[in-house]
């Protein structure tokens, strides 16, 4: 059975436009499943020393010297992957990037690519702002969800 890329596209397209964490289309031809693997934070392991410890406490001895806690910034959106695929700073895998660490953009503004199944889709800010940093390299895979920019909101 040959697979019909344009289906499977379309249905990786219904599955990023929805909350749904997958989705099956059947027809006379075959069926054609997606399955959106979900993010979840990385576990912590405690030992048994630092099991009867405060958040505090545990905290205060987690960063040696050079290591620095990143602390979330209000002010900063993240622009993640609507789908799978390859990431792109430019308008293609051979183009040169859209924007740069310091650029201003403005909401709806195409800031990248990712490439599925030889189809680029644009990825956009959400809202205007300044680019913050480039969370990704060019050509490299990404999952829904993954964070790709992150944007200093103006105002």
């Amino acid at each position: 059975m040959a697979i019909d890329r344009d289906a499977v596209q379309r249905v990786i397209d219904l599955l990023s436009a929805s909350q749904a964490a997958e989705i099956e289309v059947e027809d006379d031809g075959g069926a054609i499943r997606v399955l959106r693997r979900p993010v979840s934070p990385a576990p912590v392991a405690l030992d048994a020393a630092t099991a009867g410890e405060s958040a505090e406490e545990r905290g205060a001895g987690l960063f040696e010297a050079g290591q620095v806690a990143l602390e979330p910034a209000d002010d900063l959106e993240y622009v993640t992957a609507g789908l799978v695929g390859l990431f792109h700073h430019g308008r293609g895998p051979e183009d040169p990037p859209i924007v740069a660490v310091g650029d201003e953009v403005s909401a709806g503004q195409v800031i990248g690519t990712i490439e599925a199944l030889r189809k680029l889709t644009d990825v956009v800010a959400p809202k205007a702002g300044v680019i913050e940093d480039v969370l990704v390299d060019d050509g490299e895979s990404v999952q829904y969800g993954d964070r790709l920019f992150a944007i200093r909101r103006e105002g």
